[in-house]
């Protein structure tokens, strides 16, 4: 395991942990990143630092008024983006209710979409 990707389940764990009162989740590498599960269902990914949370087009306004962004990455030298995973704003990230309340969100959009 890389340095990057050690630092990057550190993270994970960071955030396993401070979700733990609001359900059971695990966690996957994927693709560089970690991600976070809910009964099989990707709604989280770790990566580069940052905390995504899997959106619809029903919470996407309040990532866009957060000024948040979709997660981002450079492959053989063009920009991508997973434009269905957006940063979770850092006020969101310090507040347990609020941090709990947008995973909830992350979930539902997750279930909803019917994949993981």
């Amino acid at each position: 395991m890389t340095q990057q990707s050690q630092k990057t389940q550190a993270l994970a764990d960071h955030y396993v942990d401070q979700l733990s009162y609001w359900a059971k989740i695990t966690t996957r590498p994927l693709f560089g990143a970690v991600a976070l599960y809910r009964h099989d269902h990707v709604f989280a990914m770790v990566w580069r630092g940052g905390l995504y949370f899997k959106v619809d087009d029903d919470s996407r306004t309040k990532y866009e008024a957060e000024g948040s962004h979709a997660l981002g990455y450079v492959s053989e030298g063009e920009e991508h983006a997973l434009k269905s995973y957006w940063e979770v704003p850092a006020d969101i990230v310090e507040d347990h209710e609020q941090l709990q309340r947008w995973a909830e969100r992350a979930y539902r959009a997750s279930v909803k979409n019917g994949k993981g």
